[in-house]
């Protein structure tokens, strides 16, 4: 079914480079017709219903922010994407607050407005099919993956274990992305232009699960995701109660939780491992990162976290370099839940194609992932 599409904007230039954009991909769409402001556009909708609405915000006559707060109220199945210069959090505060589903930069880029359009239509689409309450109990396992060293694989394990846990193990799952600063996950299933953890909190207060469903990724049924902010200094803005008050309303939506943490002791990140079942910890056979690793064992022991709590996992394990395994089992005495094989094309590819790897289950790393997934959950 064709995409309905409105385009708003009161320069002529942006309308007409904006239609040439739409003309020149490959986009199942309908383009509905042209405004020059807010109140054209609200005529318009009142004429023909449109699912998407590209809406500028400084226009005259009527803006964008008033425009979409009367247009999400009469047409609640329109999804408003908010075009701006405007590059200041507090004006993507104001699109979401006025019910805006998305938010672009300007100058727009081709491939990211295509993106958008396609993955905010499909986003509500299926929130506006499912059951606005989910009557099944749920108290969820929650597993953080923590390296104390960059470059180990820590995300792709995530990511990665998530899928197995989900699809083998029949388990409804969360994954966030919860390296505030760095966060890989949006980018390893190529899904970077959707809302983030940062906007969820910039909008309304998060009162329950409901609250919640506009920003979670649905990467399959059962299985959604909550990505890292775009960008560094978002960090700051993140607080442990609020990382604490949505961990206590997922609990109770999933069966496991996972979470992707940074590679660092930042409060958010101890928040986490102390609300954490299961703690981790990703290395591999490197001397810098066994030494960050033994490092981090003493931080652990230090917070009065058991080894029922804590485990390591290996990755990208060989032992031709002269490094062993029977090295790591006598240097540490925390269990290994298992030795990830090293596969760098089948990774570098799986990271740049934004596919995860196991997304075949042909992969090499298949197996040892899933035998290390059913350690994890003690099947």
């Amino acid at each position: 079914m064709a995409i309905k599409i409105i385009i708003v904007d009161d320069v002529l230039e942006m309308r007409e480079m904006l239609v040439k954009m739409l003309e020149s991909s490959n986009l199942n769409y309908e383009l509905l017709g042209l405004c020059e402001n807010g109140q054209e556009a609200i005529g318009l909708m009142k004429k023909a219903r449109a699912d998407v609405v590209l809406m500028d915000i400084n226009m005259p006559v009527m803006n964008g922010l008033e425009a979409t707060q009367m247009i999400v109220e009469e047409f609640p199945q329109a999804r408003v994407i908010m075009m701006s210069v405007q590059h200041e959090s507090e004006y993507l505060k104001k699109a979401m607050l006025a019910g805006a589903k998305a938010y672009i930069m300007k100058p727009v880029d081709m491939d990211e407005l295509i993106e958008t359009i396609t993955t905010t239509y499909e986003r509500h689409q299926y929130l506006e099919k499912t059951i606005p309450t989910d009557n099944q109990a749920h108290d969820a396992q929650i597993i953080s993956f923590f390296s104390g060293k960059g470059g180990v694989g820590k995300s792709m394990l995530a990511l990665n274990m998530s899928l197995i846990i989900h699809e083998k193990f029949n388990k409804k799952l969360l994954l966030i992305d919860l390296d505030l600063q760095f966060g890989d996950i949006a980018l390893m299933v190529n899904k970077q232009s959707e809302l983030t953890i940062k906007e969820m909190f910039d909008d309304s207060p998060i009162v329950n699960f409901e609250d919640t469903k506009p920003y979670l990724y649905k990467y399959k049924e059962n299985l959604d995701m909550l990505f890292a902010p775009k960008d560094p200094e978002s960090a700051e803005y993140i607080s442990n109660e609020q990382i604490k008050s949505i961990l206590e309303i997922f609990k109770k939506q999933y069966d496991i939780i996972i979470i992707d943490t940074g590679v660092n002791y930042s409060e958010v990140t101890l928040n986490a491992l102390d609300l954490s079942d299961q703690i981790m910890i990703v290395t591999n056979l490197e001397v810098t990162g066994l030494k960050n690793t033994k490092l981090s064992l003493r931080v652990m022991q230090s917070l009065n976290y058991g080894e029922e709590k804590v485990k390591m996992i290996v990755n990208m394990a060989h032992d031709k370099f002269g490094v062993t395994k029977a090295n790591v089992q006598k240097a540490f005495t925390y269990e290994v839940l298992g030795y990830i094989p090293e596969d760098i094309k089948l990774v570098r590819n799986a990271i740049n194609t934004g596919v995860p790897l196991v997304a075949t289950k042909n992969s090499s790393l298949y197996k040892p992932l899933s035998s290390v997934c059913q350690s994890i959950l003690k099947v």
